[in-house]
């Protein structure tokens, strides 16, 4: 076979003597530009994480959870993390619906309290705007575009009446301690959302399970135990219900439901098993999770 007696730069295609270091046109070495080429076909692909750091790390905090819930005191002296919890449930809705709102802690009778006022028109018209401008932001993205109008319309169905106003006030007291437990639980498995993840990851995973036996305690309880049923039942002191009273309350006056402290809790027993999974799944499926997340972000898709 006959040796070749010229070469072609790769760089700017000039045909050259075959022996040539360097072209004669661009000034490119051959021999450099050869071995940085093969550097990046033969490089490493991205180490992955072990999945098993993941699941290891939600059995430790599962474990150390189950433990302090399981201590009286110990979980005493860390209830005010449900608390900030789920007052912060209560006063997010609450500015959503047009309703002021300022959570505190309770240090009369224990827990907290949410002192929201009555619907602003002036903060509502400015929430409705809010959504006017994202379907225009949105307008050439069906997809979003869709969601926007199913948010804004359930907004709007909640927001026209009092009473669905105070029903979804207070479903997200115990609503937000769930779903915020659920967004824990998902960082602390993806790692995201920290700036010191070898501690704050465990620390989440941990509120988060904790949060999460609390509730299901709570609405157990509720539907198990009479003498706790009554306490709850006096409310604040008599001057104030709580929140599952009020939600059965105003369901059974509004749509004729025949509802009760008892199965209001029941509902709540089954929803708080499900930010844990969607949490899970959420993790297990992030790339396709983030797929659809960045194509609702496109202001106008291909």
């Amino acid at each position: 076979m006959a040796e070749a007696t010229s070469i072609v730069c790769p760089a700017c295609s000039f045909e050259q003597a075959a022996d040539s270091g360097t072209c004669g046109r661009c000034g490119v070495v051959f021999a450099k530009l050869h071995r940085e080429r093969v550097s990046r076909r033969v490089a490493a692909p991205p180490r992955r994480r072990s999945v098993g750091r993941e699941w290891g790390l939600l059995g430790a905090a599962l474990a150390a959870a189950g433990f302090a819930h399981a201590l009286p005191l110990l979980a005493l002296v860390l209830s005010p993390l449900v608390t900030l919890l789920h007052e912060f449930g209560h006063a997010v809705a609450a500015w959503l619906l047009g309703c002021p709102a300022i959570p505190a802690f309770d240090f009369v009778y224990g827990g907290g309290v949410t002192h929201h006022k009555n619907f602003q028109l002036p903060l509502g018209l400015a929430i409705a705007g809010g959504w006017a401008w994202l379907g225009w932001t949105f307008r050439r993205n069906p997809r979003t575009l869709v969601l926007i109008g199913v948010a804004s319309l359930a907004w709007l169905i909640a927001v026209s009446a009092e009473w669905r106003r105070e029903v979804v006030i207070a479903a997200m007291g115990h609503g937000g301690e769930l779903i915020l437990a659920g967004v824990l639980l998902y960082m602390a498995l993806s790692g995201r959302g920290w700036r010191i993840p070898e501690v704050e990851r465990p620390l989440g995973a941990f509120a988060a399970f904790f949060v999460q036996l609390q509730t299901m305690q709570f609405a157990w309880r509720l539907r198990n135990d009479a003498v706790y049923l009554d306490w709850y039942r006096e409310g604040k002191g008599g001057a104030m219900m709580n929140d599952l009273e009020v939600i059965a309350l105003d369901l059974k006056i509004w749509t004729g439901m025949a509802l009760d402290i008892e199965r209001v809790a029941g509902w709540l027993l089954a929803f708080s098993l499900l930010p844990p999974v969607a949490a899970v799944l959420l993790y297990l499926y992030r790339e396709r999770v983030n797929a659809f997340a960045r194509s609702l972000l496109l202001l106008a898709p291909d």
